[in-house]
């Protein structure tokens, strides 16, 4: 009764070893390359090596009658339905299509290798003198045998059809490429398509002694990538026949990355080797002749070599009836190869929403090729660079579409991207889809990665604000955020009205996630679930417009809910934290070791609390606000200034001479009030002195006329403290450092309860400038 339920493991998937020969010269079965897989690019070391491989292969079997060469693995989906089959002329289609998954390199290389050697046997063995003796008749007939089993591996005979479309090219690319009978439907143009059809019409004709010519792709559309494979492949094919005809010169000496193929002599003496692959052994003459005739010689080698790779190179075949197997088994058994993204494995989906002759001029292709190209860029150097550009994109792109927590594996983000996909009610929901893929990849290569790429507005201030609190934000990595923050970018870029407005709306969102950032975290150190806060703001309906949430639901992306609903929604994170009220914030804040939480959080409470300030005369060591446009310090020049590029503990981390043992026994040396921010000076010297020596270099980083500088840099080297910057360097910062100069003002000891004072003026003051961003 139960037993109907239970699923074979033979039924998902099946493994089985083949031989070149077994697996592309199967009667009906021909490769299918899916349009998501990249071009092929196998340089001419891994070619080389390929080849190598196989002689060496031949030389083992001189010795040992077991051995095989094998070559990897090959994962295929058979396409009982040819789902992945596209254009299609159904009737056409060979029996069996393999839709190759992982291995079209190999499979390539395998098919220029195998019509490489089917021109050179052939045109060596007509070049063979007739009435040459036995030896050459005998070499001839063996020429032909293998040449025509060659053959099987680059084409199938389909045993009717318009002229040279009865013979199919054994593998071929989607979209590119058509099978065919007929010759008006039948279209070759990939670069492997192209050349086996081109090859086979060579191989099929009377050649004689004549040498294949390759044709140039010349279509008028064969433009950009496409060409560049064309080229590729083209000179691929040149290596691997300049690869051959070295390794069977008899002048040649074989450099250690180039095939050394074993003598004809050791062949014609290896009664091994010539059972396992002629099944008896060479007749005498032929041996002879191998001794004597450099020419039977040179054909000798390429027959058995051809004979063993037909018959002795072997790899390994994962059968997969469904595509969503068949690449878990690909992530879970590629070791060396380049796992193909959810991202290229989702292509087909975005070409199949468009006329197959217009995707390249479609509005999908256009967002599709940014995101192509961002991943480009990021990933180019290793595939593990790649996953995670991938990753960077696919994670928030999950938030903001549906609000779905899409994790990092390969399965899953494939399957999410299919079937949100699939969920879009037509071909105009489907582009708006890529639009929103496309204008987050835009966001996260734009201002996310480069702050000082925020649109401009008629508000500089807020356009400096938001700019810092992008650069805070990115840095932090706090991609979170990266999913509303697109809400909001992409209705400024595709809006064509109040495109001021719509900049505002934006950077006023990325300011109050910079804000919302520092007070939360300020106040817990730890993120405490703020990932949860956006999570639950992606679900949050619009206070003001019936229907419309942040996530996008399918609608389109300059619907997007005004930026103040962000802005209470964050309010009311704070006030159900019962942090929206200055007081209660800072006693909190003041408390925390922010220091062991996150420099970028420190270093924005920390400039946040002296922008504007200055040192407060009545208490000394600590600042006080000052008049409006003082000191500017929120803004990205502030954040890269040298003057703000250290955090310094004034007390120091770890217990030293001359500071209070209780600023350690109640753990406040991390905490905001012991904490300053210093210029990129060598100043290493002084962390580990007694206060009076450090407030020493506090004075001399805060003089603000040369003679002081020059006095208080004389007394500090006396101390043993070198600064690296000169007077004039001194005086010219010293309005930047507010910080520097108050503590520099502080002639009593530096005590656990000055520390905690000074936490709480600097929490008030960081307040101050964060909190009216949200509106608080």
């Amino acid at each position: 009764m139960h037993g109907s339920f239970i699923l074979e493991t033979r039924e998902i998937f099946d493994a089985a070893p083949y031989t070149v020969a077994q697996f592309l010269s199967e009667t009906g079965q021909c490769l299918y390359i899916p349009p998501y897989q990249r071009a092929y690019s196998w340089d001419a070391n891994k070619v080389k090596r390929l080849i190598a491989d196989v002689a060496h292969g031949v030389e083992q079997l001189t010795k040992f009658q077991a051995s095989i060469c094998f070559i990897g693995s090959v994962i295929a989906l058979r396409d009982l339905e040819y789902t992945t089959v596209d254009p299609i002329h159904r009737p056409m289609v060979p029996p069996r299509v393999m839709s190759i998954i992982d291995g079209q390199q190999r499979m390539t290389t395998l098919l220029l290798l195998t019509t490489v050697l089917h021109e050179e046997i052939t045109t060596r063995a007509n070049r063979l003198p007739k009435g040459g003796g036995e030896a050459r008749d005998w070499c001839f007939n063996q020429a032909v045998d293998v040449t025509v089993r060659l053959t099987d591996t680059f084409e199938e005979d389909m045993r009717y059809g318009e002229g040279e479309f009865r013979f199919y090219p054994r593998m071929i690319r989607s979209y590119h490429d058509v099978w065919s009978r007929n010759k008006g439907e039948a279209q070759y143009e990939s670069p492997i398509g192209y050349y086996l059809h081109q090859y086979a019409q060579y191989g099929r004709s009377q050649i004689g002694t004549q040498e294949y010519k390759h044709t140039p792709f010349l279509e008028g559309e064969a433009k950009d990538a496409n060409a560049q494979a064309h080229k590729h492949l083209e000179g691929t094919r040149v290596i691997i026949r300049r690869a051959l005809r070295q390794a069977v010169s008899p002048q040649r000496q074989a450099k250690e990355d180039e095939a050394e193929l074993i003598s004809a002599v050791a062949m014609a003496e290896s009664k091994v080797l010539q059972e396992a692959l002629f099944n008896s052994p060479f007749p005498e003459f032929v041996m002879e002749a191998a001794r004597e005739d450099e020419r039977i010689a040179a054909l000798l080698r390429l027959i058995v070599f051809a004979n063993y790779l037909l018959n002795r190179v072997t790899v390994a075949v994962v059968t997969s009836k469904h595509e969503d197997y068949g690449f878990d088994m690909f992530e879970a058994l590629n070791t060396t190869g380049q796992p193909l993204t959810a991202i290229e494995t989702f292509k087909p989906k975005a070409i199949k929403n468009e006329p197959v002759k217009e995707w390249h001029t479609s509005e999908s292709y256009g967002h599709f090729d940014t995101i192509e190209k961002y991943l480009d860029a990021q990933g180019a150097s290793s595939a593990d660079k790649r996953q995670t550009a991938t990753d960077n994109i696919l994670i928030p792109f999950a938030l903001l579409n549906d609000g779905y927590r899409l994790s990092k594996r390969l399965s899953e983000q494939r399957r999410y991207l299919r079937t949100s996909f699939d969920k879009e009610a037509g071909q105009a929901e489907k582009r708006v889809f890529l639009q929103a893929l496309a204008q987050l990849t835009k966001f996260v290569s734009g201002p996310w990665a480069d702050p000082s790429k925020l649109p401009e507005c008629s508000d500089a201030e807020l356009r400096n604000q938001a700019a810092l609190c992008a650069q805070v934000l990115t840095e932090a990595k706090h991609n979170i955020v990266i999913a509303p923050l697109t809400r909001y970018y992409a209705a400024h870029r595709l809006e064509q009205d109040d495109i001021d407005g719509r900049a505002r709306e934006f950077l006023t969102a990325v300011r109050a996630c910079g804000a919302f950032f520092g007070l939360w975290r300020g106040a817990f150190g730890g993120t405490n679930g703020i990932d949860k806060v956006y999570r639950d703001l992606m679900d949050e309906p619009s206070a003001s417009v019936d229907g419309l949430r942040f996530k996008r639901l399918g609608r389109p992306l300059t619907e997007v809910p005004p930026v103040e609903d962000m802005l209470s929604f964050l309010r009311q994170q704070l006030q159900e934290a019962g942090l929206a009220e200055k007081d209660r914030w800072v006693a909190k804040a003041s408390e925390i070791t922010v220091y062991k939480s996150s420099n970028q959080l420190t270093k924005l409470l920390l400039l946040a609390a002296s922008n504007d300030s200055t040192p407060d005369q009545e208490k000394r060591g600590l600042i006080a606000l000052g008049r409006r446009g003082l000191l500017s310090t929120l803004n990205l020049e502030s954040w890269h200034d040298q003057a703000f590029s250290t955090i310094e503990h004034v007390a120091p981390q770890k217990t030293a001479p001359g500071w209070d043992a209780k600023l350690y026994d109640d753990n406040v040396v991390d905490v905001l009030g012991n904490l300053t921010l210093l210029p990129g000076v060598e100043n290493s010297s002084a962390k580990q002195r007694p206060w009076p020596i450090k407030r020493l270099m506090f004075q001399a980083l805060s003089a603000t006329t040369v003679e002081e500088a020059e006095r208080t840099l004389a007394q500090a080297a006396q101390e043993g403290i070198e600064i690296g910057d000169g007077a004039e360097a001194i005086i010219r910062r010293a309005r930047h450092l507010p910080l520097v100069a108050a503590l520099a003002q502080r002639e009593e000891d530096w005590t656990v309860e000055f520390v905690q004072e000074r936490s709480k003026r600097l929490c008030g003051m960081a307040w101050d400038s964060l909190a009216p961003w949200l509106g608080l």
